[in-house]
């Protein structure tokens, strides 16, 4: 079962719009510009006893020097919007300017860029969701935006008081937003498949069930799911008609394509590969198990499809996914899964039904190899990777990322009408690469590397 935590009483309030990445620099004109849209209680940008700096602005006339190494800290953790499931590698920062507004859909985000809104202080979450902000402003009703790619969600802190731990204990107030009028969700495609309940993921983690909805509804859902050979909803349109179309690819940050049971070649043709693919280059990210590994084995991108030997036909395998913990995110993911699943074996993942569809060797100048597996212990066959795309480009170059789970992380509920069964360790697992995929890029291999100040 997943960590449940004590909640306090708690006060948050909805979010602006921002992309991971977005530059601002235009702050808000002055110390004391109270609220950022009319629409919340105004933030206190008076001198409110901080030891103001000559030429400070706004919050940064707050932060005060503390004596004997004490320091003024805020700290809590990030959740999920259901509030239980810590969230790795988060953005906390107060800002210091005005948070300004996303581009819907594809983006170029990149890792170490300027967060929107002039960030005063920040933090990362670490592996059990955490953060630490240090030498935060003073005072009441100070602002905090809490972010992840393009989710994101800001909160007023009713007081921080100086030179100590400032403790965030209550859910509400850190986790993501559940729906858009909360905060901001990325725009999120799911293609139905009848082997693996991908979608089934999503409500567990608290998204609303109302933000589900199909391509006619627009900017009003967030989640818009098209049908393949698995359970629709009415009013859905055809996954083909969806992966065919650049267009309609560009329109979602994140799509998720379940598993068909098959390679169905009915569903998809030469123009399909070259979509996504195109997609994939111009900063799309996808999600893909099992028999999804099509979209790279017939990608029309010579570097896309020789990322490995793909031999597909889904031989199973009973042993489970063999974590890599060798680098920094790679240690992230299984020490997030020891949190989330206490009496589970360190570094091993067990799921409904492993396969064998990439043979070595996986080209690892290009992918990011995160789990292996064979009969014999953890050296085998790759079980998870990711690949920035374009692939073969320079780190510099790239927008786009596909995660591969060559396994089934959900072969018991039936999307989108019956996702009741509790979270287990592999659809934890792809929570995990769903919130990551939904980040800004760079290489996997790397700490994470947080916004500029």
């Amino acid at each position: 079962m997943l960590r449940s935590l004590l909640v306090s009483a708690g006060v948050f309030v909805a979010l602006g719009i921002a992309a991971c990445g977005t530059s601002d620099s235009s702050g808000f004109g002055g110390e004391n510009n109270g609220d950022l849209d009319g629409s919340r209680p105004p933030f206190d940008f008076g001198d409110g006893g901080g030891d103001a700096i000559p030429g400070c602005k706004n919050l940064e006339c707050k932060q005060v020097n503390c004596p004997g190494g004490t320091d003024t800290t805020v700290t809590g953790t990030v959740f999920a919007p259901n509030g239980t499931l810590p969230i790795y590698n988060a953005i906390v920062y107060v800002p210091n300017g005005t948070v300004q507004p996303q581009t819907k859909g594809v983006t170029c985000d990149k890792c170490g860029t300027v967060a929107s809104g002039s960030p005063l202080v920040t933090a990362l979450t670490d592996s059990s969701g955490k953060f630490t902000l240090k030498k935060v402003p003073i005072g009441q009703n100070i602002p905090l935006v809490i972010q992840l790619g393009k989710w994101r969600r800001q909160v007023v802190i009713p007081e921080v008081v100086k030179c100590t731990e400032n403790r965030l204990t209550d859910p509400n107030m850190t986790r993501f937003p559940k729906n858009q009028t909360e905060g901001d969700m990325p725009k999120i495609a799911i293609t139905t498949g009848g082997c693996d309940q991908l979608g089934c993921m999503l409500p567990k983690l608290g998204i609303d069930k109302n933000e589900f909805g199909v391509e006619g509804d627009g900017d009003a859902k967030a989640v818009h799911i098209y049908q393949s050979n698995g359970t629709g909803l009415a009013g859905s349109t055809s996954a083909k008609s969806f992966w065919s179309d650049v267009n309609k690819l560009k329109k979602y940050d994140v799509s998720v394509l379940s598993c068909e049971c098959s390679e169905s070649p009915g569903s998809k043709d030469a123009l399909s590969f070259k979509s996504v693919t195109d997609y994939l280059s111009l900063g799309g990210r996808i999600f893909t198990t099992d028999f999804q590994y099509t979209w790279y084995k017939q990608s029309p991108d010579p570097n896309l499809a020789g990322i490995s030997n793909i031999t597909g036909g889904a031989p199973f395998v009973s042993t489970p996914m063999y974590l890599d913990d060798s680098f920094p995110k790679g240690k992230a993911l299984a020490d997030w899964l020891k949190v989330n699943f206490p009496a589970s074996t360190y570094g091993e993942v067990p799921a409904g039904a492993v396969f064998d569809n990439f043979k070595n060797p996986v080209d690892k100048t290009k992918t990011q190899i995160w789990a292996t597996g064979a009969s014999g212990g953890k050296t085998g066959d790759t079980r998870v990777f990711t690949v920035n795309t374009p692939v073969g480009s320079k780190p510099e170059d790239q927008c786009g990322k596909a995660v591969h789970i060559d396994a089934h992380v959900n072969s018991v509920d039936q999307f989108p009408n019956s996702c009741g069964t509790p979270l287990g360790q592999a659809e934890a697992m792809f929570a995990f690469f769903f919130f990551d995929l939904s980040s800004c890029i760079q290489k996997d291999d790397k700490e994470p590397l947080p916004p500029v100040k």
